[in-house]
């Protein structure tokens, strides 16, 4: 007997079955078995049978009905129900993750057969040979899938196919483009020895047809519950079966109209027209309903049910449990009340000629349409809305509340975002994000995957930096995130950018051909950077010491920590190189056993992936071990991440929190509140991806499954299963440009359907769109009747301030009052003290407060630069005046190549011609940096002190000379001239300075800038005292004066009277083409953001400025 119970509403259907068991118990020892369709289905009806038998539910068990029905299938042809050959059901090798790795290995061979050429000509372009590439691999899938689905949903055309016929599944002859694949399925079936489970079914009906197999038929009840479909010869199956035992349909439908019209469609077509043609335009033109713009999906389903009788051995039934909730609404109430839209929607499916026409009550918010601008927007209006809602019902809890959306993945962050910033709100909301895999974290299997997709491709610094960001690698090697931060710096500084050593760069990471051996192209890989790490342990970093092209590193790093981080960094290294090395499925999967236990130990916090991640590695080997190709890496983590991604629905849909989940698991569960999220047009509803090689795609036959029909179906279902409030969202701008966006198509003739239905002002009430702008006033402001659409805290006091007067600009710290004390205590040494203040006041006065005012950029570099910047090459040069001095002697560079040797091994240089072209550069500038220093003597250092000053100064005869490698400033004029007064003060000394000169780049050549005529001995001592003095008295409250401004005021006055507040507005606000002064950081914090000149240059800010350079400008030599 073959029963079908339809009703409307999943709990009537989950308490009949209840009660069934509770009225007919099995046996205590009997495993009852319900077939299901998804894992969140099996939580939520076991939790029903709970309820309903006693408060406990046990020895139930809820298989998927692909495998379930395989397995009694085998087991019925076998003669053993139970027994092994019922279990190879569950690895059944025509499915397509078992059946793709023996046609991998047919492939060549049927590729040169007469009509192979298609194939011939795919494998030319994705590698015939013994190595497994990616696209190989997925060419093998796609076509493994279509033979999975050939033998679900076209077994008869597989049959033809076996007798050596080359048809469709409408028995016309295949192009001649196509005819490769009964060829491959001929071979396929000669190696695999077994029928596909479509051919096997159809054995068993023909079988059963014969009267064979009744004992073994018989048995346990075969319960199915809320499947929404099944394909052709499964439900076959089913009606051959309903002779021997019970079989109990358990179907959520949304009216008993659609199966009357089934029936009738049967009678006007033949039986077998309306078996296999899909439902056309005809039947949607009469059934003009939600359901048939939304139900077909479920429409063809009870077709197949409804059947011809053929197939049909036992008896059927039918048995209706609809519910009518808009009519329960309006009795359930203390007082007489409309129904709500959303009930009188479900009632209207349920009784469409019993149910008067739909009204729209004012006040009713059942039914929502909200378009979002842009999916940031949607998250935090949805968000507000479901708060709302809670607010509004002291009886709704966030478990009673389910969102779904087509894209989890793209939504996830911003989930996580949004719902997770408590504070935005001020309202604790428990949520719980399920359906990604364990892939998509930074978890065992992630970093695992991860690993692989870098193997298999340029091994870069970036991709290294997401590698270092795992925290089950980290808490193995003992490393805490901040010390692996600083290792993916440490890697930068050591001259990491892409390549796992010499050998990989060498063929452009696995990318390119091979190119001839390069002593230097070891530099800037993984190995080499690891390698200078290790030698800069033992060895000075000196320039120009580099054994085998390797300079010594020197980060002044705890010698501790270089130990775990060169631990980790050496096994990293191993490994990749490891997963680099092709291999068939046993070496791959031993390797990846030991990688795991190298890298994770026994996986710390994150041990509960490992079993799973074992698991699959161990069903990818026995499925695939007896496959003769060698695998790249790319395969493997495509082939792991198929199979960690088949887990991602298994657990978290019932936890008690607001559930976040992907449209198929949870789409017919009912909840009190349903949100449908991200609707947008190209997303919802899925396209059909089948290649184009695909037979169905060809044909389409009663009961082919499609994305767009079940996404369709969502909406179906969900309006079924939500119980007061129903909310479907989308994007109705472009992210990027603000574009306007349509909704999806189902979406807008929903819209079009209830507007023709409600009359034209419904579409204002139903349909919420929401201002782009989050600070809108109108977020905050009840409309229309509607409670302000945004709960945003942090939002709304953003706009009530920008309702109030415009606030003031942040005052600088200069423009407030003083602090009391400085809080870090001043420099020990007195004239490094003063230099600092006199070079950069405002800096030092910020750090005495300890305040280090700077934004900090970390940036991650792929790839080696093609050129040097000035500032390295300023620091290039200053590296060697401070290493070597500037006195010319053996060391110094006479050359380019000079240049190149001491910057060998370091990779600082850009590689070949672009090098060599840096090395004669700053041999050019070199030679005019020495060229200016040996027309002014031989050099010394000499200690001068005076007073509490004492500082090391440096001569060119009888010149104080200060070198400066980049362009010079109002900082190194003044450190030139304090220097100058100490020597000049200094009376231990034989003779006083004559002159005080800086050198410094004028464009790519060195030269005298600048020039000072010192003081006598009590004129310095003077100067010095009133440096001093001036420091001290600015000391707490911070010089006012900024020093190039300053400079600029000073020195464009002296030369012409009233010129220079000009001069020095410009340094300070800057031009086009110069950046100014105050945008400096220091210069921010002091005087705020954006100070115009006009307030800074006060007459006593200029009087300062005067009272400070006007000693230093005029004791400048005249050129």
């Amino acid at each position: 007997m073959l029963t079908v119970f339809r009703s409307n509403r999943a709990e009537l259907l989950a308490r009949l079955l209840a009660t069934q068991l509770r009225l007919q118990p099995p046996d205590p020892f009997e495993q009852v078995q319900v077939v299901v369709n998804t894992w969140p289905t099996s939580r939520w009806l076991g939790e029903q049978l709970a309820i309903h038998l006693g408060g406990i539910a046990a020895n139930l068990r809820f298989p998927f009905p692909g495998g379930h029905l395989r397995q009694l299938v085998d087991g019925l042809l076998a003669g053993d129900v139970d027994g092994p050959a019922a279990m190879a059901g569950a690895s059944d090798p025509w499915r397509a993750d078992r059946l793709v790795w023996p046609l991998l290995g047919l492939l060549p061979a049927i590729a040169e057969e007469a009509g192979g050429e298609p194939l011939r000509h795919w494998l030319g372009a994705r590698g015939a040979g013994a190595r497994l590439e990616l696209g190989r691999w997925q060419l093998g899938r796609a076509i493994a899938d279509a033979f999975d689905d050939y033998a679900l949903y076209r077994p008869e055309m597989l049959e033809a196919w076996e007798a050596g016929q080359a048809t469709d599944a409408a028995g016309r002859p295949l192009p001649q483009a196509l005819r490769w694949q009964p060829l491959l399925y001929r071979g396929l079936h000669r190696e695999l020895g077994r029928e596909p489970f479509g051919r096997r079914v159809q054995a068993l009906i023909a079988r059963l047809h014969r009267g064979e197999l009744a004992a073994e038929a018989g048995g346990a009840p075969l319960r199915l519950f809320g499947l929404s479909s099944m394909a052709p010869i499964q439900v076959q199956l089913l009606q051959a079966l309903s002779r021997h035992r019970t079989v109990d349909l358990y179907l959520l439908t949304p009216c008993p109209d659609l199966w009357r019209r089934c029936g009738e469609r049967r009678r006007q077509l033949s039986d077998a027209l309306a078996l296999r043609q899909p439902l056309d335009a005809a039947w949607l033109l009469e059934a003009p309903g939600l359901e048939a713009r939304f139900g077909r999906l479920g429409g063809e389903f009870q077709q197949l049910l409804e059947g011809t009788g053929e197939a049909q051995l036992g008896e059927e039934q039918e048995r209706d449990l609809f519910f009518a909730p808009a009519t329960s609404a309006r009795h359930s109430a203390r007082r007489p009340r409309r129904a709500p839209l959303l009930a009188q929607l479900q009632q209207q499916l349920a009784d469409p000629e019993g149910t008067p026409g739909l009204v729209l009550d004012p006040q009713d918010r059942s039914l929502e349409f909200h378009a979002c601008p842009g999916r940031l927007r949607q998250v935090q209006i949805l968000r507000d809305r479901l708060l709302q809602l809670l607010a509004a019902d002291p009886g709704l809890e966030p478990r009673d509340i389910l969102v779904m959306t087509p894209d989890i993945d793209g939504f996830a962050p911003l989930v996580a975002s949004v719902f997770g910033d408590a504070l935005a709100t001020g309202v604790e909301l428990p949520w719980r994000l399920t359906d990604r895999s364990q892939q998509e974290g930074a978890g065992l299997a992630g970093t695992l995957l991860l690993l692989l997709d870098l193997a298999g491709a340029r091994i870069t610094a970036s991709g290294l930096e997401t590698v270092l960001g795992s925290r089950p690698l980290l808490d193995h090697f003992g490393l805490e995130a901040r010390e692996a931060a600083r290792l993916v710096e440490a890697l930068q500084e050591a001259g990491f950018r892409w390549g796992l050593d010499g050998d990989d760069r060498r063929t452009d990471g696995g990318e390119g051909p091979r190119r001839d051996s390069d002593e230097e192209t070891a530099c800037h890989s993984l190995a080499w950077a690891i390698d200078r790490m290790l030698l800069g342990l033992v060895l000075p970093a000196s320039p120009g010491l580099a054994p085998a092209q390797t300079a010594p590193w020197d980060g002044g790093v705890p010698l501790e920590l270089s130990g775990r981080w060169l631990h980790l960094l050496l096994r990293l290294r191993h490994w990749l190189g490891e997963l680099r090395r092709g291999g068939g499925v046993p070496v791959w999967e031993e390797r990846l056993r030991q990688l795991i236990a190298d890298l994770f130990g026994e996986g710390g916090e994150a041990a509960g992936e490992l079993r799973d991640l074992l698991a699959a590695i161990d069903s990818w080997r026995t499925a695939a071990e007896a496959c003769p190709l060698s695998l790249e890496a790319p395969v493997v983590a495509a082939v792991l991440r198929e199979a960690l991604g088949a887990e991602s629905g298994r657990f978290g849909h019932r936890s008690g929190a607001l559930t976040i989940s992907a449209f198929e698991p949870m789409r017919a569960i009912p909840y009190r509140v349903i949100v449908l999220m991200g609707l947008e047009a190209g997303v919802f509803p899925r396209p059909g991806d089948r290649p184009a090689f695909h037979l169905m795609e060809a044909q389409r036959r009663l009961g082919d499954p499609h994305p767009a029909d079940q996404d369709r179906y969502v909406l179906m279902e969900a309006l079924l299963s939500a119980r007061d409030h129903l909310l479907l969202s989308w994007s109705c701008r472009d992210d990027r440009t603000g574009a306007a966006l349509p909704p999806s198509g189902p979406v807008g003739q929903w819209l079009q359907w209830l507007t023709a239905q409600l009359g034209p002002g419904a579409r204002e009430q139903l349909l919420l769109e929401h201002a782009a702008n989050p600070l809108d006033r109108r977020h905050f402001l009840p409309l229309a009747g509607r409670e302000p659409a945004s709960c945003d805290r942090r939002l709304l006091e953003a706009v009530r301030r920008l309702a109030s007067d415009p606030p003031a600009p942040p005052v600088g710290l200069l423009r407030g009052p003083a602090p009391l004390a400085p809080l870090a205590p001043a420099e020990p040494d007195a004239f490094t003290d003063l230099r600092d203040w006199l070079m950069a006041p405002q800096r030092h006065w910020l750090r005495s407060l300890g305040l280090r005012p700077g934004e900090w950029e970390r940036r991650i570099d792929d790839l080696e630069a093609l050129s040097l910047e000035e500032r390295e090459r300023s620091r290039l040069l200053r590296e060697r005046l401070q290493t070597g001095g500037d006195e010319p002697d053996p060391a110094t560079p006479a050359s380019a190549a000079d240049w190149l040797e001491r910057s060998r091994g370091r990779g600082l240089l850009p590689p070949k011609a672009a090098g060599i072209l840096e090395a004669e550069g700053l041999h050019q500038r070199w030679s005019s940096l020495m060229g200016s220093l040996e027309v002014l003597g031989p050099p010394r250092q000499a200690i001068h002190r005076w007073g509490p000053w004492q500082a090391p100064v440096g001569w060119r005869g009888d010149t104080v000379v200060l070198v400066h490698t980049a362009g010079p400033r109002a900082a190194h004029r003044l450190d030139l001239w304090l220097q100058l007064l100490l020597a000049a003060a200094d009376d231990g000394q034989a003779a006083a300075p004559r002159r005080g000169v800086l050198i410094a780049r004028q464009k790519d050549r060195f030269a005298q800038v600048l020039a000072f005529i010192p003081p006598a001995a009590p004129a310095a001592r003077e100067e010095l005292e009133r440096l001093a003095a001036l420091q001290q008295a600015w000391r707490t409250r911070g010089w006012p004066v900024p020093p190039e401004t300053g400079w600029a005021y000073a020195d464009t006055e002296r030369q012409q009277a009233g010129s220079g507040r000009a001069k020095a507005a410009s340094t300070w606000e800057g031009s086009p083409f110069q950046r100014g002064e105050r945008e400096q950081e220091e210069m921010e914090a002091c005087f705020g953001a954006a100070l115009p000149a006009d307030e800074l240059l006060t007459p006593e800010v200029l009087a300062l400025a005067g009272d400070l350079f006007s000693p230093v400008l005029a004791s400048v030599a005249e050129a």
